[in-house]
């Protein structure tokens, strides 16, 4: 297969155009929640590369052009480990790269890669309404902060609460399931890589965008055990997410085992997708690419 042509010049401009902060402050403050989002889904080589990107990310802010190699030396890893490492970040949305092309003699140059906002919320009022105890209450952010939501009003979300543009690697059915209880972006991310650690450990064959229905299932018993305050280490927000993982585990591992077990019949079970569908589709990206 052809590569793709690249068309993005590296120049001051492309870069400015790039950058997804106004100020350092964003950017480091970007970092940090990316980092504490994350650390249960990123390991130390991950880290050490988006804490040199960070680094060199403030002319630009967000944005840097370090070659891999350089990443590699600066870090202390292989260039393969390095491309490895941004892979992996990217794939969960903390960075995006561009392939990029020097204006002098239009060959491949060094990557842009760019950090990318863990939120971007649209304010619904101008001025902030007053807090209420209720809301107070569903604060759950700091680590020893408990839900005190009772079971009659946990499905309540608070009005006052901003719009938030969930990111796109995150399910739709996802967000749906958990908005409700947990509407700020940060908590929904950190409860997906909790999911998504538990789906990586299992060693599940099967795409983690085609179990959504098994994600879905997960969650709602997680829920239900909130409410119903099955949750061993009490109603914080960490005893929440441990919880989460947890039960994403063991069901991924039940996923695993039952792959193993029963093959094609229950890829079929719990994709959808039969043996025969799955011909067609590749038969046809085959042809038609």
């Amino acid at each position: 297969m052809a590569k793709n042509a690249i068309t993005i010049i590296a120049s001051e401009n492309t870069y400015e155009n790039l950058s997804t902060f106004k100020t350092i402050e964003e950017l480091n403050e970007t970092v940090r929640a990316h980092k504490e989002a994350g650390a249960d889904v990123l390991n130390k080589t991950q880290v050490a590369v988006l804490d040199l990107l960070h680094r060199y990310s403030a002319k630009y802010k967000g944005v840097s052009f370090l070659a891999k190699n350089k990443i590699a030396e600066l870090i202390g890893k292989s260039r393969r480990t390095v491309i490895r490492a941004c892979q992996a970040l990217e794939e969960v949305g903390i960075i995006r790269q561009y392939e990029m092309k020097r204006k002098s003699d239009m060959q491949q140059t060094s990557n842009a890669i760019v950090i990318m906002p863990v939120e971007a919320s649209v304010e619904v009022a101008v001025e902030q309404a007053p807090v209420t105890q209720d809301e107070r209450e569903l604060s759950h952010q700091e680590d020893k902060t408990f839900l005190k939501q009772n079971p009659k009003n946990i499905n309540t979300t608070r009005e006052s609460a901003p719009v938030e543009n969930y990111p796109s690697f995150i399910p739709t059915s996802f967000v749906n399931k958990v908005k409700p209880y947990f509407p700020k972006l940060n908590d929904v991310y950190q409860l997906w890589g909790k999911v998504r650690l538990g789906y990586i450990k299992s060693t599940t064959e099967q795409p983690l965008d085609t179990l959504n229905n098994v994600v879905e299932d997960i969650m709602t018993d997680a829920i239900a055990a909130l409410k119903l305050n099955r949750i061993n280490k009490g109603q914080s927000f960490e005893s929440f997410k441990g919880y989460v993982y947890g039960t994403a585990r063991r069901t991924f591992d039940i996923v695993r085992r039952q792959e193993v077990t029963h093959g094609s019949d229950f890829r079929q079970a719990v994709t959808g997708e039969s043996p025969f569908m799955q011909f067609m589709k590749d038969s046809v990206e085959e042809i038609f690419g």
